[in-house]
């Protein structure tokens, strides 16, 4: 049912079903475990419902993040930071406001790990990315700086469900098994390029 659902909203937008429309940078990356110590990312900035300028909306930030065990999309979407706030999505009217979490955990190394993406600039021109187990206390863990939009870039479908490094683990499994409903949902319903 969430896999008709979602292909039926993502076939009427012909786009993905959230976060359709957006803008595609590259970055470099600079980090720790669980990222790589650098790397050349690709990276979408976009909004939730695709509201106007200056509406308010859920910002989203992509990052597709080359590893040993292959490519990891990592997709965050502006949340609180504190325990209960950063589980759920928070409109902001800009991206000053916002600080992108992955709602969901991660189960790594037998832990859970929430990410948080920090924006710094407005539109930004960089992002620090934290991370924190069950406590929310926040530590650095990456930093991408963003190069310029290239127009030509061709797009990229970004899928947190199918690009994951195998230690990354979506967490908890029932959510797990949802997004991978909704994805794949998504997935049919937008069209082929």
């Amino acid at each position: 049912m969430l896999t008709t659902a979602f292909r039926l909203l993502a076939k009427a937008r012909q786009a993905r079903a959230f976060h359709p429309r957006g803008i595609l940078l590259r970055g470099e990356l600079t980090g720790a475990a669980p990222f790589p110590a650098s790397a050349s990312v690709a990276v979408r900035l976009s909004k939730g419902a695709g509201t106007g300028r200056g509406w308010p909306d859920v910002f989203g930030l992509a990052l597709r993040v080359p590893t040993e065990s292959g490519d990891w999309d990592v997709l965050l979407s502006s949340t609180g930071t504190g325990r209960l706030t950063r589980l759920l999505p928070t409109p902001v009217r800009g991206w000053r406001d916002a600080r992108l979490g992955t709602l969901a955990p991660y189960r790594y190394r037998d832990e859970l790990m929430w990410l948080m993406a920090v924006p710094h600039g407005a539109p930004p021109t960089r992002f620090t990315i934290h991370a924190s187990g069950t406590d929310a206390q926040w530590r650095q863990v990456a930093e991408v700086t963003l190069h310029p939009e290239d127009s030509a870039a061709t797009p990229i479908a970004f899928d947190p469900v199918l690009n994951r490094p195998q230690e990354m683990e979506l967490a908890p499994r029932w959510l797990a098994v949802l997004r991978e409903q909704a994805y794949e949902g998504s997935r049919r319903g937008r069209p082929r390029s």
